[in-house]
């Protein structure tokens, strides 16, 4: 099971703690999290792309919010913030 966390790049900072942890193709917020833990995936991964998920806060979407490349995660431009040059996210 591996581990996401936010690094500098991200528009909060970085954290030593994870947020996000991946149990096969899908993204569960951790304790850490600002909202806390979920038993229910927020994203799933389809590739190299992350979608959200239906039980993500916001719902789910068609379009990929994120973009995993090696082990760093971009927004891409169906963010809703936007697409960013630099990673916001860490897979460790």
């Amino acid at each position: 099971m591996a581990k996401i966390r936010k690094i500098m790049s991200h528009p909060d900072g970085s954290s030593g703690f994870p947020w996000f942890e991946i149990r096969d193709d899908k993204i569960y917020p951790t304790m850490s999290h600002p909202n806390g833990s979920s038993g229910f995936p927020w994203y799933q991964i389809k590739g190299d792309k992350i979608y959200p998920a239906m039980s993500h806060p916001d719902g789910s979407s068609g379009f990929p919010h994120y973009q995993i490349k090696g082990n760093r995660i971009y927004c891409n431009s169906s963010h809703p913030e936007g697409s960013s040059g630099f990673p916001w996210y860490e897979i460790v």
